[in-house]
This record gives structure tokens, C-alpha cells and sequence, in this order.
């Protein structure tokens, strides 16, 4: 095995900017000027395409946007309704309970009326006899 190469000092490192100007310089810059056209053509491409689906994004999350408030406002009245329905449903059974309690309260007082009534046939028989 070769013996391991030694780590350079600290000292001799390159800063991060330097080392990229360093790599940028030893780029091969041979490029015709047709592919670096076309490349320019490229780009400007992709740009239009980024921004074609920024605007798309907005207008998805405007949309989303739009439909969780509808939602909102359509679970809202749907909870109001049912509120309303609930309350109509107590106000129904309790005219129907009053309604009970006055029919029974008639029949009472009939059958009060009634015997009154045979109860003042039977004196007009007795005296009548």
C-alpha cells in the first residue's frame, strides 16, 4: 500500500472563494459560440418555464385557498341549520306536549260536564217521581 499523502496545513488551505475562482479557472471555456446560443436558449426556456409554474403555484394556492373557505363558510351554515332544525324539533314537541295536556284537561272538565249532567237527570227523575 502506498503511504497515505499528508494533509497540507492549515496555513496553505484555500478559502472557499478562492478555491472556486481556482475551479472556475480550470474550466475549458473551447465552447462555439452556436452551443453557448443555444444554451442561452436554453436557460432563458427553463426561466419561462419557472415562472410559468410559479404563477401556477399561486394560482393553485389561491384556489386551495378559496375552496377551504368555502368550506368553511358552507360547514358553518350547515351547522346553523342543524341548529335551527334542532330547535324547531323541541318547539314541535313542545306544542305537541302542550297540546296533550290541553286536550286532557278537556276531557276532564267533559266528563266533570257529563256527570253533572246525569248527576241533575237523576234529581229531575227523583223529584219528578
Amino acid at each position: 500500500m502506498p503511504p497515505a499523502k499528508k494533509v497540507p496545513n492549515a496555513s496553505k488551505k484555500l478559502n472557499a472563494e478562492q478555491e472556486a475562482l481556482a475551479r472556475a479557472g480550470a474550466v475549458d471555456d473551447n465552447i462555439d459560440d452556436e452551443n453557448k446560443k443555444s444554451m442561452r436558449y436554453e436557460c432563458r426556456a427553463l426561466k419561462r418555464s419557472i415562472e410559468k409554474e410559479e404563477v401556477a403555484t399561486g394560482q393553485y394556492n389561491d384556489e386551495r385557498l378559496r375552496i377551504n373557505y368555502f368550506w368553511l363558510v358552507a360547514k358553518k351554515e350547515k351547522e346553523d341549520k342543524e341548529a335551527e332544525l334542532r330547535n324547531k324539533n323541541r318547539e314541535h314537541q313542545d306544542l305537541r306536549e302542550k297540546n296533550d295536556i290541553t286536550i286532557k284537561i278537556w276531557r276532564q272538565r267533559l266528563k266533570h260536564l257529563l256527570f253533572q249532567n246525569l248527576d241533575k237527570e237523576t234529581m229531575v227523575k227523583k223529584q219528578g217521581q
